[in-house]
């Protein structure tokens, strides 16, 4: 019943379903997993990605991550960036909002547990 209610509050929400993302990470950062496995459970799909960190400072970079607000891993999404555990409330806002280059969230507590933080701000 979880998953048909997904589907439906995304389809309501004029989202195609499920929505990709595209994440960029150090395969010994033990919080990205969980992170993705909580996204995944929400419905997404986390088409994953084992870089080194040169590679991930170097799609920061071609994303436009500003310095101050990047995290362990980089999410991509519909050509934006996810940085940091966003709630799914900011990658949705992120998909609505047709003129912000991506949605950033601070590592805070609740990240290091592989959570969402509940604070998000969209960069524009």
């Amino acid at each position: 019943m979880g998953k048909l209610l997904i589907t439906l509050i995304f389809l309501l929400a004029g989202f195609a379903f499920p929505v990709e993302l595209v994440a960029y990470y150090n395969p010994d950062c033990k919080c990205c997993h969980k992170y993705f496995k909580l996204l995944e459970e929400k419905g997404y799909k986390v088409k994953r990605n084992e870089v080194d960190s040169d590679t991930l400072f170097r799609k920061k970079d071609e994303l436009g991550v500003p310095v101050d607000m990047r995290s362990c891993h980089t999410m991509v999404v519909d050509g934006k960036f996810v940085e940091g555990h966003v709630p799914t409330e900011g990658i949705e806002a992120l998909l609505k909002d047709k003129s912000a280059r991506g949605v950033y969230s601070p590592h805070g507590t609740l990240s290091g547990w592989g959570m969402e933080e509940k604070e998000f701000y969209l960069i524009r």
